[in-house]
């Protein structure tokens, strides 16, 4: 990838509305150029979709709970329900399969700790879990939607 490639993710993973008259001021190009850029990026599979970060705080919603499961059921069966109930649940944003004693990290957006035991019962009703933890997160030091851009 080129260094001027790099340079256009960076800036628009800060700000993706900036006008490409704005962007081509800061990486030293012309808008048609820069958006041509964009385009290619798009093509190659740099850019997946440009979306719009809400806050939490107006939208009622608490600091994450982060939920720790452990299963006992590893089978295909299990993992695709498993899925299944975390892609149509609104609340899970994230969902990680893990290496070592936790199978799972869901990341679960809820407006209280009451919204949250409505959230549990129903998870726990869905598909059979051996164990389910969850913590709170007190204070956020950082968040980011921006990866590193060294490795590419």
């Amino acid at each position: 990838m080129k260094e001027i490639d790099k340079k256009i993710l960076f800036e628009l993973q800060e700000n993706a509305d900036i006008s490409m008259k704005d962007l081509g001021g800061i990486v030293n190009l012309s808008p048609s150029p820069c958006w041509l850029r964009i385009k290619n990026l798009k093509e190659q599979g740099y850019i997946k979709k440009t979306v719009a970060i809400l806050d939490e705080k107006k939208l009622n919603l608490e600091k994450p709970i982060f939920v720790q499961i452990k299963t006992t059921n590893h089978n295909k069966e299990w993992t695709d329900k498993f899925r299944k109930v975390v892609n149509k649940t609104p609340e899970i944003v994230e969902c990680h399969r893990l290496m070592g004693d936790t199978d799972y990290l869901l990341k679960v957006m809820v407006k209280n700790s009451e919204s949250y035991n409505t959230f549990y019962s129903k998870l726990t009703k869905e598909i059979d879990l051996s164990n389910v933890t969850g913590l709170q997160s007190l204070e956020e030091i950082k968040q980011t939607s921006s990866l590193p851009l060294d490795y590419v």
